[in-house]
């Protein structure tokens, strides 16, 4: 009987002792499974990818937010107008002052209800016309009004203050000048061809031309960039017709044509020089000239 101290101690064989399946093989690797491959290039191809469709989402809304401000932005002013816009090259132009109250609107120019009643032929419809559209052309202005406009000077109101009138009220009466330029038989069925006191033809001519040219400066000042497309029609074979798709932004003109009358002033509330006003107190020439009649 053998003792206990003749029997072999139990142990436990060490992993280089145990069989392998493979002798081509580690023992260790048998055993153990191997670490995942990591390939360092796929990394930063997610990484980079995880990126670039992080900063294009980025910029894609910030370029929706942009463009959905700029447009909320046309709904009240125009880019057409001579409004500045910071960091468009325009940082050193600079809005000349007007106490006038201007708003902008969104319209499709030919779409005017009373466009009828200017065109053809002179009758008493079109004379109202007019006479309405220019009612308002002399308003009035505070001392400190001109002084913001560049210390300008204008004819004294009676009561205080000073006269005057917008840009706009100056195109408006060239073009009714123009308008009756073309109907001399209707408008001025005696005007004179020689000096006499009166306004001559010569005179009226001068005028006119002048008109012309100072709308001609406007228009140019005032560029109109709306698109413009040409489209043939059944009216003419030779020319073909002009259409904007576009609305354009315009000032609207009814609130700022009430505000022209409630400020407007009557020709006898101008002060006159006192050998001026004799001459023209009476005068339905220079009533008509600054009334817009």
């Amino acid at each position: 009987m053998m003792s206990s101290l003749d029997e072999k101690p139990h142990y436990t064989p060490l992993l280089s002792e145990l069989p392998s399946n493979n002798q081509g093989d580690h023992d260790e690797e048998s055993l153990t499974p191997p670490p995942p491959y990591i390939d360092d290039g796929l990394v930063w191809k997610k990484r980079f990818y995880t990126l670039f469709v992080s900063s294009v989402t980025i910029t894609l809304s910030l370029t929706a937010a942009f463009i959905y401000h700029y447009t909320s932005f046309q709904e009240t002013f125009s880019s057409t107008c001579p409004i500045p816009i910071a960091g468009s090259g325009n940082d050193d132009v600079k809005l000349p002052f007007s106490p006038a109250p201007v708003t902008y609107v969104n319209k499709f120019m030919n779409t005017d209800p009373e466009t009828e009643k200017f065109l053809g032929e002179p009758r008493p419809e079109l004379d109202q016309a007019w006479h309405e559209l220019l009612d308002g052309t002399l308003i009035y202005f505070s001392e400190e009004e001109l002084k913001k406009a560049g210390n300008a000077k204008s004819i004294s109101r009676k009561g205080g203050g000073y006269v005057g009138g917008l840009g706009v009220s100056h195109s408006l009466h060239c073009l009714k000048r123009i308008k009756q330029y073309l109907h001399p038989s209707y408008y001025y069925p005696n005007i004179s061809t020689t000096p006499s006191g009166n306004e001559t033809w010569a005179d009226l001519t001068v005028h006119v031309d002048h008109c012309l040219e100072s709308l001609r400066q406007e228009v140019l000042c005032k560029a109109d960039t709306n698109v413009y497309t040409l489209h043939w029609t059944p009216h003419s074979k030779l020319k073909p017709s002009v259409k904007v798709p576009q609305q354009s932004v315009c000032v609207d003109w009814e609130g700022l044509h009430g505000w022209m009358k409630e400020r407007g002033v009557g020709f006898g509330e101008m002060v006159h020089p006192a050998s001026h006003f004799s001459k023209v107190q009476g005068s339905a020439e220079g009533k008509a000239e600054y009334e817009g009649v």
